[in-house]
């Protein structure tokens, strides 16, 4: 998946697609997506889920940093309640240039 993207807009897009889309669920690319849909599985979100649920964020966006469209990509997950985990994906570009995405994952 090569391609030349400038606007950040375009890259917050495709950071939100490849979080949201379940892995192999897109016809063009089988390897494209997140696991997420995964940790619904369990019934439980701890600790371990929020840790599994980073790795597998960080797993869908890698392509992303392959691809020359980012220069280094982060995540931090934290538990927030019975069910729930905030997390915060940091998108660098060049040098000091960053943007950071926001959201909620859901158990239920």
């Amino acid at each position: 998946m090569s391609m030349n993207i400038e606007n950040w807009a375009d890259i917050r897009e495709l950071v939100r697609m490849s979080i949201g889309t379940d892995k192999g669920a897109w016809w063009a690319d089988p390897a494209f997506g997140s696991d997420l849909w995964l940790l619904r599985q369990s019934g439980k979100t701890t600790g371990e889920t929020a840790l599994a649920l980073r790795r597998m964020i960080l797993e869908a966006t890698a392509w992303l940093v392959a691809d020359g469209l980012a220069q280094k990509i982060e995540c931090v997950a934290a538990r927030s309640g019975k069910d729930r985990i905030i997390y915060t994906v940091t998108v660098h570009h060049s040098g000091t240039d960053s943007f950071f995405i926001t959201g909620v994952w859901d158990a239920v």
